[in-house]
Parts: structure tokens; sequence; C-alpha cells
């Protein structure tokens, strides 16, 4: 296939679906509540294209990122389970379930049937949220590599919504007609979230992504729109600096350090230009660039209204010692409900068990701001043993990626992207909880999937069909 014929492949019509649904996670999937109304719209879509996708799908296609699946399938398996009535004795038997079995006894009601979760509609509320990214990781496993890889721009894009959004919503003096959902924090950057934090961790992941994107399709032939693309990523990178700060998130803040580096590291090395002369040149102009968002990041703490971010990072609040309360009643959680664990979905209940009276207040512990470990106290022993298995997967498969060739083209840099956008998530992980909204789980579906499919061959729609008509 010639080059111009490459440059203008057309995407399949799973890619727009895609697309489309991505979009609609985007605007209606930004919050973790199980009461957001935008779920209304979103979990009825999500179960119909996962039925749309199970249609087209090929076991070839599953095979390819078989790990992927096996993983995905045992979460929804681990949480299916929990929501099945178990017999009155054996309930019974089950951790921490002393209390409930006293109240049923007083309440003459000690013979009912109940499942393992201590909430059930919350269960339910949890599992059908599991279709969002099930719907998009049967949706993108069916496109080929390069449309695949068209979703970046997509996500790029949406992110770059949600910190205009962002913008608006501080300069409009936290107006609620400005916020997508009610218990948004007014007056904070959240974006196309409910949560501060996670916004300002999607702007602090494009500084990776902003990268791959400069060199996707960079083979040294048209350094015209080599350097165009660049360009555009260097200049997106120094507007996604004041975006971060104004979020006043410190954890978004702290991540974009780690981001910006990754960013530079991949712009200055992985480049149509393989000269030794060429990398240090690159490697100045992208750490000269760095030095001057930096510069530019401390100008706007000390001159604009909203450097939340400094300082509240500089202040000592009472911020982490309220994070350090949770983790403390959280960790006896654990083990109060160990190794079952107190089911899908019934963190806030369970938590309201033991919570101490010097924690009780107006409001409620909506998560233990620690998933891993929260994790651990819904999901017990299995929820562990699947947290454990998914990120030996990804070590094996990152260190794989990391010690490839540098110069292996669009897909290594992808992988390597991916890379650092999934421990950027697993660092923001420990102390909050981003990957409880489904538009964030969409987005850890791509990046799961760009990890993965170095080791796939690229192969048309045309191609797929020659195939599977093999197979069958």
């Amino acid at each position: 296939m010639s080059a111009s014929k490459k440059r203008h492949h057309k995407p399949q019509a799973l890619f727009w679906i895609a697309l489309s649904f991505l979009v609609l996670a985007a605007f209606t999937g930004g919050a973790s509540r199980i009461d957001t109304p935008g779920l209304v719209l979103l979990k009825p879509a999500a179960v119909l294209l996962c039925g749309l996708a199970a249609v087209t799908l090929r076991r070839s296609q599953m095979e390819s990122y078989r790990w992927i699946f096996l993983g995905f399938g045992a979460i929804m398996v681990v949480s299916l389970l929990q929501l099945i009535p178990l017999p009155p004795v054996l309930w019974r038997s089950l951790p921490g379930r002393d209390e409930l079995a006293r109240v049923d006894t007083i309440a003459g009601i000690s013979g009912a049937w109940r499942p393992l979760t201590l909430t059930p509609m919350n269960g339910w509320h949890a599992f059908t949220a599991l279709f969002v990214p099930l719907a998009m990781l049967l949706l993108a496993v069916q496109l080929d590599r390069r449309d695949l890889q068209r979703l970046l721009p997509v996500v790029l894009v949406l992110a770059g919504i949600s910190g205009l959004i962002g913008l608006l919503q501080v300069v409009g003096g936290g107006s609620e007609s400005l916020y997508l959902y009610r218990g948004t924090n007014n007056g904070t950057a959240a974006g196309l979230f409910a949560n501060r934090n996670h916004a300002a961790l999607l702007l602090a992941m494009m500084f990776p992504m902003l990268a791959a994107w400069a060199m996707t399709g960079n083979d040294g032939k048209d350094r015209t729109r080599h350097w165009l693309r660049s360009a555009t990523a260097v200049a997106a990178g120094v507007v996604l600096l004041p975006m971060i700060l104004v979020t006043g998130s410190r954890s978004g803040l702290l991540l974009c350090v780690p981001g910006l580096l990754a960013a530079v590291g991949m712009f200055a090395y992985w480049s149509p230009d393989h000269g030794v002369v060429g990398r240090h040149r690159r490697l100045i102009v992208a750490g000269g660039v760095m030095t001057i968002g930096a510069l530019l990041l401390g100008l706007l703490s000390l001159y604009l209204s909203k450097g939340d971010a400094i300082r509240r990072l500089t202040s000592t609040s009472s911020g982490s010692e309220f994070r350090v309360d949770i983790w403390t009643t959280s960790l006896k959680l654990f083990w109060k409900y160990f190794p079952v664990g107190s089911g899908i979905g019934s963190f806030v209940e369970a938590y309201q068990v033991i919570e101490p009276y010097y924690q009780l207040n107006a409001t409620f512990r909506n998560h233990a701001h620690l998933d891993f470990l929260e994790i651990g106290i819904c999901l017990g022993v299995p929820g562990v043993v699947i947290l454990i298995g998914g990120a030996i997967a990804y070590v094996r498969r990152s260190y794989r990626v990391w010690t490839a060739r540098a110069d292996t083209g669009d897909t290594i840099r992808f992988a390597r992207m991916a890379s650092i956008a999934i421990a950027m998530i697993a660092a923001a992980s420990i102390v909050d909880y981003p990957m409880r909204t489904p538009f964030m789980m969409c987005i850890a579906v791509l990046l799961s999937l760009w990890l993965a499919q170095t080791d796939q061959p690229m192969a048309t729609t045309s191609h797929r069909r020659h195939r599977d008509a093999a197979e069958n």
C-alpha cells in the first residue's frame, strides 16, 4: 500500500461508533455517584453497544488481547457472584455480618436470603456500571491498529474541552449552570468531572499523549508535518500548565511533573531524525520549553488569584489528616470483612458501621481515597488477587515495551505513552479514586489496548474478513 493510501485510510464504521460512545461517556460519565442523571442514558447505551459489538466480535480478536479479557472477565464474575442470594446459615457465617444478623433477628426476618454484598441495590448499580468500559473494550478490539490510534486525538480534544470548561467554571465564579453534576465543589475547575482531582489527572496525562500524537506517522519524509505537529503539541503543553494550576489539585500538580518529563523524553528521542546532534538539539529545545513552562507556572501562582494548587501544596491543611483518618479506619474495615469483603458498592454503608465519632458530621465518606485499599475492602481476597495479577501483567508488558528498540514506529510510541499514563492513574489512585468514573474507565481501556497492541500485526478490515472466513 502506498504512503498516500495509508495516509487516507478511511476509518471503519465501528470507529465512529466507538468515538460517539467515548464522547457520550465524557459528558455523562464524569462522576462516581450511582445517582448521576447521565447514567440513565449512558448505561443503557453501553448495554446495547455490548450486544452490537458481540455480534461482530471474532475469537481471534479476543485472543489477541486475551489477558485484558481474562482480567475484565474476572472482575465481572467476582462482582456478579457477590449479588447471588445466599442461604441464611451461610450468610451469617461470613465475617462482619454480626451486626446485621442481630438486626434481622430483632426485625423477625432472620430467615431472609441475602447476597454477599451488604448493599444489594448499590451492588447492582456497580455491576451494571462495568458495562460502560466493557462496551468500549468490545468496540475498540475490533478496530485495526490505525483506527485504534485515531482515538487518541479524540481523547486529547475531550481533555482539552474539559480544561476549557474548568477555566470557565472558575471565571464564572462558581455558577451552577457551568457544572455537569450536582455535588461538585462550586468555584473549582472540575471540567467534565465532578471531582477536580480527576480533571487535573486527565490534563496531566495529556503531556505524554501529546508527545505520542506529535510523533505519530512521522517517518522522516514529511518534515513539515512533523514540525507542525511538534509545535502544536508544545504549544498545547504550555497551555496545560495554567489549566492544571487553576484546578487547585495538589495531586494533579504533582503528577504533571512526571507527565511533562515523559513528554520531553519522548519528544527528544523518538523522532525521525536519529542523529546524535539532532537528538541533543531537540533535548535542549524541549528542556528549554519545560523551563519556560515552569517559570510560567511560578508566575501564575504568584499573580493569578487561582493558584490554589501551589497554595494547597505548600500549606498545612487538614486534607492530609483527613485522608490518614479515613485510611486508618478503612484498614480496620478491610480486616473486619476479610477475606470475602463487604461486597461491591458497599463501602459507604460498611464504613458507617465503624465510623469513629470524631468523624461524624454533615457529610459522608464516599470512598476510601485509596482505591487499592477500597478494592480489598469490597471484593476481599479475590479483588486483591485480580489487582496483583493486573499489576504483574502491566509490569511485564511495560518491561517488554521499554526494552524494545526505540525507533520501531508508532505502535511502540503508543505503548510507551500508555505505560506512562497507566502509571499516572495508579499513582493518583493512591490518594483518590479516578477509576470510579465511567469516562476514566473508558480511557483506561484504550490505554490498556494501546499498551497491549505491540504484538499485534497491522490488519485492515479486508484482511480480517479473509482471516475470519478461513477460521470459520
